[in-house]
């Protein structure tokens, strides 16, 4: 499997170091996971995702070449009370990936004014596999944007390139992602029949 927005660093710990990729981030009212990464470099298409000893998920280089993509997935934004940023699948894909790992992190001292999540995902090379990706912060300061996944590249398609995406490479992204809930407030939230959280899809 090839690898996308996979960026592992070496981490030092009292016992020694590692080359991890991380997940969320460290506080309180957050969620910060480490994922061992055992690979001397992100390039190739030989990656798997193993076991530790402990039975927690780690990336590793296979013994031969094979499809599909292993991906970290973020919501990350910027500060806003109130926000929530993540990651969402169209609802026909999500029996093509499997969340291995997810973290998440927040503003403000307890993680209580706005919060976005991260994801370490397996995509079976079933393709298209799109996701519909919420930074956190608000559209009018980071817009929303898809991430298409084909065989050998990641597409990130913009909302107003989003008809002519299609137009070209015939794709299908669904038009219309929300439903109005309150139509005195004019409020709108993303329908379920359409997408689903990445969040809804951890296990355990």
């Amino acid at each position: 499997m090839k690898l996308y927005g996979i960026e592992p660093h070496e981490e030092e710990f009292q016992w020694g170091k590692m080359k991890v990729v991380v997940l969320g981030e460290k506080g309180r009212g957050r969620k910060y996971v480490y994922v061992p990464f055992q690979a001397d470099t992100v390039e190739g298409d030989d990656f798997q995702i193993g076991s530790t000893q402990s039975g927690a998920p780690k990336i590793i280089k296979g013994k031969s070449s094979s499809e599909g993509w292993i991906a970290k997935l973020s919501a990350q934004g910027t500060y806003t009370r109130g926000t929530y940023g993540s990651v969402y699948i169209v609802n026909e894909d999500i029996h093509k990936v499997k969340v291995i790992a997810s973290g998440f992190g927040a503003y403000g001292d307890a993680g209580r004014v706005g919060e976005w999540n991260e994801f370490l995902v397996e995509i079976n090379p079933v393709f298209p596999v799109r996701f519909w990706v919420r930074p956190s912060g608000g559209e009018y300061k980071i817009p929303r944007y898809w991430l298409v996944f084909v065989k050998d590249e990641v597409i990130k398609v913009r909302s107003e390139e989003k008809t002519l995406f299609i137009e070209q490479t015939g794709i299908h992204l669904p038009i219309s992602i929300s439903k109005l809930v309150n139509e005195f407030w004019h409020e709108y939230e993303i329908d379920p029949d359409i997408l689903t959280d990445l969040s809804n899809l951890v296990e355990g």
